[in-house]
């Protein structure tokens, strides 16, 4: 006996049909659903992810934020195991290239791409086998993460495990579940996942032994997802801004940011006392092992902005030797704040822009016009303005001037 599944309401009703008739309805049905769930819509509702590891060309190594190239990738056909391999050494100490030099704050960032989703509520889990060299040397950490792509403004959001989590299992595969309450920080930041990172980060790692990861597998648990909040509403304090460094208290307020990333410089007034002086620290032995000498520098606004239009206008005073060796860069950004989840929006300025310019003040300029073209951030929650001066081997180290940075909201 055959038997159809009607919906009637919200109720479900089971009735007995002919194959005549049951031919007929199945037709109908077909058709119905064909007209009313396109079938990529239909498809794209499964709740289980699972990656490919057998395929080593669908993982990009990233090396954005002290990522280095030092792994090899392979296949494992008889465990169905990826197999990924660093190629860490103590000659690394002393390598031309930066990243690689960098072996207390370097890292391997490995992802692959997976359709957009929602894993607010998603549980994964994966094997890993981690080689007893790394336990024993105790140095190197292991994370675990989820990252939107473009749509979703880069955010990341991970789990940091220790090798003494992996103790007692060396050349063993120990089975990984992470859950939401796991990740590092807020869950709404796994709202538009569109990759999957693993990332090794070598805290003074030289062990060069394979790491080996298999069945992957993300359980979205689509019935559990809670829809976001809509977008805070921010209404501008201000619309224009103009912030001058002609006094010691105005400089004082200046954040610079010291990390891995970027390190202090100098802050003072200027000779003539119309503007800030910024005096690298660049020169030989003044830079960490490994450190790539870039300085970032903040204006606070005080409060949350919408930066949707916005201009910003930064007035500098720099050096003709810059524009000669043509090294460094300078990157004006806005920020958002934790309430934004701390979204950067930059765009680099080579000095060849501004040639000529040399020991002459010059405008730098950042816009909504700079994001037409390249990938449009959310800025309603902007809390912060200011910039970065990217080494890329300067050795050059004579005050930059900064006199004034404008902003203008509308």
């Amino acid at each position: 006996m055959n038997y159809f599944r009607e919906i009637t309401g919200k109720s479900y009703s089971i009735k007995c049909f002919n194959q005549a008739k049951l031919k007929s309805i199945r037709v109908c049905v077909c058709i119905f659903m064909v007209i009313a769930f396109p079938i990529d819509l239909v498809y794209a509702q499964s709740g289980d992810i699972e990656l490919d590891m057998s395929d080593p060309a669908l993982w990009t190594v990233d090396i954005v934020h002290l990522g280095s190239k030092q792994i090899d990738i392979t296949f494992d056909s008889k465990e169905n195991a990826a197999v990924m391999h660093p190629k860490w050494s103590i000659n690394d100490t002393t390598s031309p290239d930066v990243s690689v030099r960098n072996i207390e704050n370097g890292r391997l960032h490995l992802y692959q791409h997976i359709k957009m989703s929602d894993c607010t509520q998603s549980e994964v889990e994966f094997e890993i086998n981690m080689p007893l060299e790394y336990i024993d040397e105790g140095r190197m950490e292991f994370v675990f993460s989820l990252q939107a792509g473009a749509e979703g403004d880069y955010l990341f959001n991970g789990h940091t495990f220790k090798l003494s989590d992996f103790k007692n299992c060396g050349g063993t595969y120990k089975k990984i579940v992470v859950v939401p309450a796991d990740y590092n920080e807020n869950l709404e930041k796994l709202r538009k996942i569109e990759r999957v990172n693993i990332i090794f980060e070598r805290r003074g790692s030289l062990v060069s032994a394979p790491i080996r990861i298999r069945n992957l597998k993300i359980k979205l648990n689509e019935d559990k997802i809670v829809p976001p909040e809509e977008d805070v509403k921010v209404t501008n304090p201000h619309s224009y801004y103009k912030f001058t460094y002609n006094t010691q208290a105005a400089i004082d307020l200046l954040q610079v940011r010291v990390s891995a990333e970027s390190m202090d410089l100098t802050r003072q007034l200027s000779k003539d006392g119309d503007g800030m002086a910024l005096i690298p620290q660049w020169g030989a032995g003044q830079i960490p092992v490994g450190h790539t000498g870039d300085v970032t520098i903040v204006q606070q606004l005080g409060a949350p902005h919408n930066f949707e239009p916005f201009k910003t206008e930064y007035v500098f005073n720099i050096p003709k030797a810059y524009f000669d060796e043509g090294k460094i860069q300078i990157v004006p950004f806005v920020q958002a704040g934790e309430q934004g989840f701390f979204v950067w929006s930059g765009v680099p300025r080579n000095l060849t822009l501004y040639a000529g310019k040399g020991d002459q003040d010059v405008v730098i300029t950042l816009s909504t016009e700079d994001f037409l073209v390249n990938r449009q951030k959310k800025k309603n929650l902007i809390e912060m303005v200011g910039f970065k001066l990217e080494r890329h081997g300067s050795t050059l180290t004579e005050p930059i001037i900064l006199k004034s940075i404008t902003v203008k909201l509308e």
